[in-house]
């Protein structure tokens, strides 16, 4: 049990930055002192509890319940394709994006719950609504990491990547297995491929 704890606490880092530690994935973290928080998730979820919560506060269900807010919030979330255009490349885009799908899934779960329909189909809507948009983005998100460390010169060796090297010090400071360097032999497979296609 200690272990588990121990271990835990060596990936504090990527459980808050949801990303490697390097430089390709600068542009998706912000730094809160020494802490680096994943933009997406710091920015985009705190915004939608935020808006929800004053939604409910001035009680003001009635004027974002109309069709013109769902339209709005479908603008919103739509900024998510900022991405595959490759304009998060600016953080402060990024920033701006994240602000706007968070504020958009807000009035959607607004809107939804705000139906004329019984509350338990509204609550089974608005999960399916949101469980299908989290895969999508956690999808996109999963692709673009891959993407990226694929093209690293240490591709998925995490035993030696630059991104992990917080995590291997906090590891070995408690001296645990680091298991990462298992991931060493999928890393020279990867290697390898890329090599034979330049080859061909």
């Amino acid at each position: 049990m200690r272990k588990s704890l121990l271990y835990g606490k060596s990936f504090i880092p990527f459980f808050l930055s949801h990303h490697p530690e390097c430089e390709n994935f600068k542009g998706h973290t912000l730094k809160c002192g020494k802490i680096k928080l994943c933009i997406g998730c710091f920015i985009g979820y705190p915004t939608a509890i935020i808006t929800l919560l004053l939604l409910r506060i001035f009680n003001k269900n009635e004027l974002f319940n109309s069709d013109f807010f769902f339209v709005l919030s479908m603008i919103f979330l739509g900024t998510f394709f900022f991405s595959p255009l490759n304009l998060t490349k600016n953080k402060a885009v990024k920033i701006i994006q994240k602000f706007l799908i968070g504020l958009g899934a807000a009035l959607l779960f607004n809107w939804i719950m705000g139906r004329s329909y019984s509350k338990s189909v509204n609550i089974g809507t608005a999960f399916i609504t949101f469980y299908v948009i989290i895969i999508v983005l956690n999808i996109y998100h999963a692709y673009g990491i891959l993407g990226s460390c694929y093209k690293c010169e240490t591709p998925f060796n995490w035993g030696l990547c630059s991104g992990f090297c917080t995590i291997r010090e906090r590891m070995k400071k408690n001296d645990l297995d680091n298991f990462l360097l298992k991931f060493e032999n999928f890393s020279h497979r990867i290697l390898e491929r890329r090599t034979n296609k330049k080859k061909k």
